[in-house]
């Protein structure tokens, strides 16, 4: 047998032990440093020797070394040797001399010498052994490889050759051949073809062909693209389990994976080692995917069987999972207890509230729910029942009330029932600012006054009343102090009185009412004026005017509730305020009121007429008038109405003296006797009496 080691030119270079190799030939004191990784005794990167030649290859480093062959070549066998030495001058070098006879076609791969204890630090040349009737290095069969197409890999048609020159082409069966295009389609004698970018295309059968001497040669592949995407693992109960002891389990895990898919179904439970539970699989299809089954089932349920059971689903490397928590009780049962005391509360106008109890059943109960006595539900559509809770939507004050829960498993003979007092807060709203105007209101000076403030609310509000008076001009500022004498408070249900009494009304302000309680409050001001003028405003004339005399127009407001008091006089041109003029007068100033006095002297005729009085309202904003008719007295002379004539009277009687006059004003009249003026009561008439030498008027 020839020993041989083939360089470039496949010389043959039969060495003594101690002969010096190209990269070996290092001095002892340069191994320092040196050798990070194994040198091989060739420096190329192939070799090319022929069939049933002897193939030996050296490797020196600064560790252990060991070999990697390519897979057709058994690292034991007879015709295989290792020889492992130290060496170097000083012994402080490791060489390995891997020898192969005879080498055989099968034999042609990649071989590597590595540190035992760093794989990382390698050297490696590849060697093609050449064999006319063999080619490919995998011997020829009728039976195809299969080769699998990965999404996002490429796909690669192992067809190596012997040879590095041999010419090799692609063929889709049955007669399509495919050239390399060094871009997608790549030929290289160590790997076979390699396709970048596979697509469908690349599903079949396919050879790789080569002629030698007139014979033609292939190796057969059959493309199959794998299925690994999951779309979705389901268990038949992914919550809580809840059985009893004794009774059988049932757990369903259906797997829907793509076709061609390979699905591998697993269970991990508490009693796995055991082998408590029977499992059965199956597989269906529809018309887009495929369908996994497996069930596993316990006939019998024990306390050991509880916790968590696990389904694992895998498909190449895609993996799944899902579980559910197994209880095992061991007798049916109800606990029902408050969840929060005997009494809960909701506000008016909550969009939604659930009475919620503490509920623990198994098997799960039948739930009814009374208000008052009466199936809720049936009450009012916006009441009904969520499991074993009562959910109220839009919730009011009607809603308030005794609730009741009965819950029962009839078939064990099991029932509790519950009861709840619901009470509904209300925010508290005063009644009387539904009815009243709001307008300011005047009470008269010293009279007693009664102030009432009614409130509703849940829960029943509290009543505080707050004071303001009145500043002495402009408008009122609300800064409050509390008022707490003379306040009564009266309770109803939810309905609270309150009444404030003024023993006697000689401060104008403001009180406001303030109702509250724990959902909020509500407010109502009471305007409280005193007023010495009756309803605020009025206007009058003091006297008769006379032609030639003096008018007097008199104008009192309230000084809290109006202002700007001026006097016009309509006329036919302006038979309004804004057209006519004002007249003036003097104001003055009270405690409670204002008085605008108009004074017009030397009147006439012409100053007969309508005055107005206009005031405006310090709240509203508003312009009120008073409209006064004056009519002036044209003066007339006296004028008697008959001439006095003699009478003659007996002794003994009486005589009534008559003297009718007219004139404006009406005339004083005075009676004489002989020239003298008598003494006379006011009046037209005198009377002489009886027996008596007098004259009585």
């Amino acid at each position: 047998m020839w020993l041989i080691s083939l360089f470039k030119a496949s010389q043959l270079l039969i060495q003594q032990p101690l002969t010096c190799l190209s990269a070996f030939c290092l001095k002892d004191t340069d191994t320092k440093g040196r050798f990070s990784s194994p040198v091989l005794d060739v420096t190329e990167k192939q070799l090319i020797i022929e069939r049933n030649q002897t193939l030996q290859l050296n490797c020196r480093g600064r560790w252990e070394l060991q070999w990697v062959l390519p897979s057709g070549t058994p690292k034991v066998h007879h015709g295989t040797q290792i020889e492992e030495t130290r060496c170097g001058k000083k012994n402080n070098q490791y060489c390995s001399r891997l020898m192969l006879s005879p080498a055989l076609a099968q034999h042609t791969g990649s071989y590597r010498c590595r540190y035992r204890q760093k794989h990382r630090k390698q050297a490696s040349v590849y060697v093609y052994i050449t064999d006319s009737q063999r080619p490919f290095v995998k011997v020829q069969s009728e039976i195809p490889d299969v080769v699998y197409m990965k999404e996002g890999e490429p796909l690669v048609f192992p067809c190596r050759v012997t040879n590095p020159d041999a010419k090799v082409s692609l063929v889709k069966f049955p007669f399509h051949p495919i050239a390399p295009d060094y871009r997608n389609i790549i030929w290289n004698s160590r790997q076979g073809f390699t396709i970048r970018s596979p697509t469908f295309f690349y599903i079949g059968l396919f050879s790789c062909e080569t002629i030698v001497n007139g014979v033609k040669y292939s190796n057969k592949f059959l493309t199959h693209r794998p299925v690994n995407k999951i779309l979705d693992v389901y268990l038949n109960s992914t919550g809580l389990v809840h059985t009893l002891q004794g009774q059988m389990l049932a757990l369903n895990c259906t797997v829907t994976a793509e076709w061609n898919a390979r699905v591998s179904i697993s269970w991990t439970y508490p009693q796995k080692a055991n082998g408590s539970a029977t499992i059965i699989r199956r597989i269906s299809r529809s018309r887009t995917n495929m369908l996994f089954y497996s069930v596993l089932t316990i006939p019998r349920l024990s306390k050991a069987d509880r916790g968590l059971y696990k389904c694992h689903v895998t498909s190449g490397p895609s993996k799944r999972e899902t579980n559910t928590t197994v209880i095992v009780y061991d007798q049916p049962f109800i606990r029902l207890k408050h969840r929060d005391g005997p009494v809960v509360h909701a506000s008016a106008g909550q969009k939604s509230f659930r009475l919620t109890p503490k509920l623990k059943a198994f098997p799960e109960p039948e739930v009814i729910w009374l208000k008052d006595g009466m199936v809720a539900a049936e009450q009012c559509s916006r009441y009904h029942v969520d499991r074993f809770s009562l959910v109220i939507r839009d919730v009011a004050e009607e809603d308030a009330g005794i609730y009741t829960i009965h819950t029962g498993i009839q078939q064990y003979g099991l029932f509790q029932n519950l009861t709840l007092t619901l009470v509904v807060n209300v925010k508290p709203q005063i009644g009387e600012k539904a009815v009243s105007s709001q307008q300011p209101g005047t009470v008269q000076r010293g009279s007693r006054q009664a102030l009432h403030c009614t409130s509703h609310g849940v829960p029943p509000p509290q009543i505080q009343w707050l004071w303001h008076p009145c500043p002495p001009k402009a408008m009122i500022v609300f800064i409050f102090a509390c008022m707490q004498e003379f306040i009564f408070i009266f309770l109803f249900f939810s309905q609270t009185v309150g009444v404030l009494t003024v023993g006697e009304a000689l401060i104008s302000g403001i009180y406001r009412c303030v109702a509250s309680n724990l959902m909020g409050r509500d407010e109502l001001d009471i305007h409280f004026y005193v007023t010495d003028v009756k309803g605020g405003l009025i206007a009058s004339l003091e006297e008769e005017p006379r032609e030639g005399g003096e008018l007097h127009l008199v104008c009192i407001a309230n000084r809290h509730v109006y202002s700007d008091l001026s006097w016009y006089r309509l006329t036919n041109q302006s038979p309004t305020s804004e057209g006519a003029s004002v007249l003036g007068g003097e104001l003055t100033e009270g405690q409670f009121s204002h008085t605008l006095y108009l004074l017009l002297k030397n009147v006439t005729a012409q100053d007969s007429g309508t005055y107005r009085c206009s005031a405006t309202h310090l709240l509203t904003g508003e312009h009120t008038h008073l409209d006064t008719a004056v009519q002036i007295t044209v003066l007339q002379a006296p004028v008697l109405l008959r001439n006095l004539s003699d009478h003659s009277v007996n002794v003994s009687n009486s005589v009534t003296l008559h003297c009718p006059a007219r004139g404006i004003p009406f005339p004083r009249i005075t009676w004489y006797k002989d020239q003298r003026k008598l003494q006379q009561n006011p009046g037209k008439n005198i009377t002489i009496p009886q027996k008596k030498n007098k004259i009585k008027n």
